[in-house]
Formats: structure tokens, C-alpha cells, sequence
């Protein structure tokens, strides 16, 4: 009991019973990962996530009558603190930035490898983004400044130094903490203050949502990503 105390606590949101039994062995067989619940229904969801005090949702957006962002954002604002990640099949880049704007922590194609899927899990923990490259390639590729009602959000002039305009392309290339700070010679804990001053400069949420507005804003070559 201790142990599943001490766990990152998942419940599991996805449609298919198969693939829910299959992933829930994985994640069991992580010693400091424990699922907590798993349904296929969009209301037991948020049921479940209380009544199992889940501190990690692996949400699929293809649960039937389901509409993702919205579910999203009920979830976060019904259970505080809990961390969201939606792991679908689904990356059309539209639906993508609907889940980011709802509050999204995190957005993975379930073609990931487990040791990924693992890694990206455990990063959340530190305050990074569950994103992999080639999604945020996909994503980032197409969106526009007219897409991005994310921009009406975010604070007109942030007055970013040029160092957290560095960061903030590596973020949006899905890069770990300790990678930005290998790159720019600089310790993990000096990218975390960067990462804060740039979410209370921009006035936005989480990493993910950061990596929307570097892009929209022209802080990343797209030729770089992918």
C-alpha cells in the first residue's frame, strides 16, 4: 500500500480494453509507477480519478462521445493538481491545440515506446512537458498566428531577455530540463528559474502551452524541428 502511496498513481482512459489491460502492465511493472483505475467512459473518468486520488490521467480523446478538450478541461478543474496526458492516435494539429489551450500537460501518439512513454511520464514530475519530437513537429509545423487563440491569452510584451527566448525554442522542441541545460551550459535548476519567470512574464499555464506561443511567435526555425 505504501508503495502505491509513494507511486505516480495513473488511471487509464481509453476505449479499448485490450490496449488498456496491455499499457497497465507496463506502467505496473515500473517500480515507482502504480494504475489506480481504467475505464472506457468519459463521466467514470472523472469518478474514478477522485475516488482513486489519481495524480496522472492517460487519456485517449477517441473515447466514444467524447470531446477532448472539454474533457480535458473539466479534469483539470475539478481535480487540482492532477496532471493530464492525453495518449491517442489522434495528432490532427487542430485538436492538438484544443487539448493545450484546455489544459493539457502533455500530448503523446500512442506509437511511443514504453521506455518513452516511461521517461516522459517521470519528466512530468519535474515540471517538463510529456511531448515528443516528431508530435511537436507535426503539431508545430502547422500552426498559425490565426489558429492560435492561445496568443489573446498570453501578456502582449512579455520583455523576454534572450536567454529565456533560448529556452523557450528548446521547449518547444520538446527538450528535457537537463538537455537545455547541457546546450546552454547552464544547470537544470537555472532552466526551472528561467521556465518560471517565462510562465509569469507570458501569463500562461504549463510548459506545453509555452511551446505553442514560442512557436506562433517566431522563437523556432521549423526547419530545426523534427
Amino acid at each position: 500500500m505504501d508503495e502505491v502511496l509513494n507511486s505516480i498513481r495513473i488511471l487509464l482512459v481509453d476505449a479499448n480494453p485490450l490496449f488498456r489491460s496491455g499499457i497497465a502492465r507496463l506502467l505496473d511493472g515500473q517500480p515507482d509507477m502504480a494504475v489506480v483505475g481504467e475505464t472506457g467512459d468519459c463521466l467514470e473518468a472523472i469518478r474514478l480519478a477522485k475516488g482513486a486520488d489519481a495524480n496522472l490521467i492517460l487519456l485517449d480523446i477517441e473515447v466514444n462521445e467524447c470531446d477532448g478538450p472539454t474533457l480535458v478541461r473539466t479534469l483539470k478543474r475539478q481535480l487540482a493538481g492532477c496532471r493530464v496526458v492525453v495518449l491517442t492516435n489522434d495528432v490532427d494539429p487542430d485538436t492538438v491545440l484544443g487539448c493545450v489551450l484546455a489544459g493539457a500537460d502533455g500530448y503523446l501518439p500512442k506509437s511511443i515506446t514504453p521506455d518513452e512513454l516511461f521517461a516522459r511520464i517521470r519528466g512530468l514530475t519535474h515540471g517538463e512537458a510529456a511531448l515528443t519530437l516528431s508530435l511537436a513537429a507535426v503539431l508545430l509545423q502547422r500552426l498559425s498566428q490565426s489558429h492560435c487563440t492561445l496568443c489573446l491569452r498570453a501578456s502582449p510584451n512579455p520583455k523576454l531577455t534572450p536567454r529565456e527566448c533560448e529556452v523557450l525554442g528548446l521547449v518547444a522542441r520538446g527538450m528535457t530540463n537537463k538537455r537545455i541545460g547541457a546546450l546552454l551550459n547552464i544547470s537544470e535548476n537555472t532552466v526551472r528559474n528561467h521556465l518560471c519567470n517565462i510562465y509569469q512574464k507570458l501569463n500562461l499555464e504549463n510548459r506545453l502551452q509555452v511551446a505553442v506561443y514560442s512557436v506562433t511567435h517566431g522563437l523556432v526555425n521549423f526547419d530545426t524541428l523534427g
